[in-house]
C-alpha cells in the first residue's frame, strides 16, 4: 500500500483504493503539499463541480500536519452549509448526515489534522466501512499515491444533477453519503 495524505472529506476513489488494498497507510506527519486537497474538497455543484476550502492560518501552513491551524475568523463554515444545502438539499439522505457534520464543524476543532481525522471516523461508519485498516505511519519510504492523477473507476450511482450533467465522478464521498445514505456500503460491496 502507498502512503496516503489524509484529505477533508475524501474522493470516493480514495475509499475504493483503500478497499482494493485491504486498508490504507496514512503518513502521519506531512508537511503541507502544495496543490493538494488536504484542506479542500470537489462536490458536484448545479451549474459546475464545486470547490469548498478550509482556510487556514498562513503561518502554520509550513509545519506538521498537526500543526496547521484552521483560521475561523473566516466566514467558511457557513460557506459549506450553504454550498451544500445548495448541492444535495434534494439529495435523499442529505438531512440525516448534515447536521452530524456540521456538529463537528461547529466544534471547532483547532488544528486541520484533527477535524480531518473526526470527519473520516465518522465517514467509516456512515458509509459501512469501520472495518477498514486505516494504520497511521511516520516518514513512509513509498511515494504518495495520488487518487487524482490514477485511474480508479468510481461506479455509477444516482446524483442530484445527474439528468442533467450525466454522472461526475472526481468528487467527495459526501456526494456518495449523500445519495446513497445506508446503501454506500452496499455500493462498496458491488464494486469489489
Amino acid at each position: 500500500m502507498l502512503p496516503q495524505h489524509l484529505e477533508i472529506f475524501p474522493h470516493i476513489s480514495w475509499f475504493l483504493y483503500a478497499l482494493k488494498n485491504n486498508g490504507i497507510f496514512i503518513d502521519q506527519n506531512p508537511r503541507f503539499p502544495q496543490n493538494k486537497f488536504i484542506n479542500k474538497f470537489a462536490i458536484p455543484g448545479p451549474n459546475q463541480i464545486q470547490i469548498l476550502t478550509i482556510p487556514l492560518i498562513s503561518t502554520t501552513k509550513s509545519g506538521v500536519f498537526e500543526e496547521i491551524f484552521i483560521d475561523y475568523s473566516q466566514k467558511w463554515i457557513r460557506e459549506h452549509k450553504n454550498a451544500l444545502q445548495t448541492a444535495y438539499g434534494k439529495s435523499p439522505f442529505f438531512e440525516y448526515y448534515d447536521y452530524r457534520i456540521y456538529k463537528i464543524y461547529d466544534a471547532h476543532p483547532e488544528n486541520l489534522a484533527s477535524l480531518n481525522l473526526q470527519l473520516l471516523q465518522n465517514l467509516l461508519i456512515w458509509i459501512g466501512l469501520e472495518h477498514l485498516s486505516i494504520d497511521f505511519v511516520e516518514n513512509p519510504d513509498n511515494a504518495y499515491f495520488d487518487v487524482l492523477k490514477n485511474d480508479i473507476h468510481v461506479p455509477e450511482y444516482n446524483q442530484v444533477f445527474h439528468e442533467k450533467f450525466g454522472f461526475r465522478n472526481n468528487v467527495s464521498i459526501l456526494d456518495l453519503l449523500f445519495n446513497q445514505g445506508p446503501l454506500a456500503k452496499e455500493y462498496f460491496q458491488n464494486t469489489f
